[in-house]
């Protein structure tokens, strides 16, 4: 009896061990499970962060687009070729990789005044507005170029000549890669164009490379050639341009080229428009002869008459040659040499008459001269006063003094209207 009550003790602890034991083993499963659930989560989160940073790496290269990818500051070259073409392309997100945009098919145009006369405000408000200027040029604050000194007529040295001149470029990238690496450009501003903070550098650029192909082209021209802002003058500009552009590696095309006015200094406006007058009068005065001749030539000697002229004026021609050539020849010039043909053919004849007549005579005369030339005398006067109107006879004096004859100018009006109706009436 005296052990019943701590065997009664023992047995208490024993369950509440057992208690303890199944509450821990509760717990413990209910942390195992919370650790899985929250490794599982964790899992989730991890994957998905890897899918979201895989899917950060796709970008889109715009249609008028050009992209570079660099990682770590370095271009790659994928195949060999650094340029990304539109599309949907892979990479790493920053600061792994970096993408370069580059519109290529994007324009820019900017404009040259450099050689340019000074103007106010006003009139660069109202370019009608012209103010009459006298003083000298001002080298310091105005812009202009030479143009090709010419020769001038009878006297000696060269004429050198001054033009103002505005011109337009328009460009656009061309290379992406040599663009980049070999052109400075500062850091874009949020949501600035990739060109507009490029013209920073490329404008300053390009009007110092423009500036010298102006200069180096247009002493190639003469300042009437410069004027009419012949076609040649800005595509020679630029072909140098880009040829300097290439020397560089810069990367940039030029698309086109425009002299868009070329004027003479405003000091001597006066004097250049009576010149230009002048010379346009010229000039038409020669176009006009040079018409006029070839319209002479055509009518005279047909459309191939100034060829064949020219071949007339060879030495060494023989007589055949001659008229081979001229008879190649139409227009007037032949009714002329058909003409020139027929009084050829008249004069031998009435030669030939004559002097038939002459020789049937010569025997007579040689009998009797004076007889044979009374009668040719007589016969001369029968056929001169046989188409005589008025036939006025005057004998000599018998004792061989002379006598005051006066003879009527003027002659009866009514004669002739007389004369006139027996004709008629015959």
């Amino acid at each position: 009896m005296a052990d019943h009550p701590h065997h009664h003790h023992h047995e208490d602890d024993a369950e509440q061990e057992q208690l303890l034991s199944e509450q821990l083993d509760a717990a413990g499963k209910s942390l195992t499970g919370a650790l899985q659930i929250s490794f599982t989560i964790l899992k989730l989160i991890m994957i998905v962060l890897v899918v979201l940073f895989v899917l950060s790496g796709i970008f889109q290269i715009q249609p008028d687009e050009q992209a570079l990818l660099l990682r770590f500051g370095k271009i790659q070259r994928p195949d060999g070729n650094p340029v990304i073409n539109p599309g949907f392309e892979m990479a790493f997100p920053e600061p792994i990789d970096e993408i370069i945009r580059i519109p290529v098919k994007k324009v820019q145009t900017m404009e040259i005044d450099s050689f340019w006369y000074f103007e106010t405000p006003q009139e660069k408000l109202n370019p009608d507005l012209k103010r009459r200027v006298t003083g000298p040029l001002d080298p310091l604050r105005e812009g202009y170029c030479l143009t090709r000194n010419d020769s001038l007529d009878g006297l000696q040295g060269t004429d050198y000549n001054i033009v103002h001149s505005k011109w337009s470029i328009t460009y656009k990238i061309g290379s992406p890669v040599r663009f980049f690496e070999n052109v400075y450009m500062r850091e874009q501003d949020p949501g600035e164009d990739f060109l507009d903070a490029a013209a920073d550098t490329v404008e300053p650029l390009l009007e110092s490379l423009a500036s010298n192909a102006i200069v180096t082209t247009m002493v190639h021209y003469t300042i009437d050639e410069a004027i009419k802002s012949e076609t040649g003058i800005a595509e020679n500009v630029k072909v140098r341009l880009q040829r300097q552009l290439d020397e560089i590696q810069s990367g940039i095309q030029i698309s086109d080229v425009r002299a868009d006015r070329i004027i003479w200094p405003r000091q001597v406006d006066d004097a250049f428009q009576a010149s230009n007058r002048a010379r346009q009068e010229s000039e038409q005065t020669r176009v006009n002869a040079s018409s006029y001749k070839e319209t002479l030539l055509t009518d005279t000697g047909g459309p191939g008459a100034e060829v064949i002229l020219e071949q007339l004026k060879q030495d060494g021609l023989t007589q055949d040659e001659q008229e081979a050539l001229v008879a190649n020849l139409s227009g007037q010039v032949q009714s002329k040499i058909a003409a020139a043909r027929a009084y050829r053919t008249t004069v031998v004849s009435d030669a030939k008459a004559n002097a038939d007549y002459l020789r049937e005579l010569l025997p007579g005369y040689q009998e009797h001269p004076q007889l044979i030339l009374q009668e040719i005398y007589q016969r001369a006067i029968g056929e001169v006063l046989a188409n005589a109107d008025e036939k006025i006879v005057i004998q000599p004096s018998a004792d061989g003094k002379s006598r005051e004859i006066r003879v009527l100018i003027n002659r009866d009006p009514n004669i002739k209207k007389q004369q006139l109706k027996e004709k008629n009436k015959n």
